[in-house]
């Protein structure tokens, strides 16, 4: 039982922090394609937090 409820624990936090990835990514993408002059790091960076949240709620969605 301490175990299941361990592991629950775990997949709720893959899949707030998921969130929280896709939505600061997707948060800091829009601001930085709207700027006059592209800033590509921050693109790279931004688009890499949404890839990131997308693998963290993939894992939940598996239950790993």
């Amino acid at each position: 039982m301490d175990d299941h409820s361990q592991r629950r624990s775990r997949n709720i936090w893959h899949l707030v922090l998921g969130i929280l990835f896709i939505g600061y990514g997707s948060y800091r993408l829009y601001y930085r394609l709207l700027e006059v002059e592209k800033d590509v790091f921050g693109i790279v960076l931004a688009v890499g937090f949404i890839i990131f949240g997308i693998y963290d709620l993939n894992r939940y969605s598996k239950g790993v």
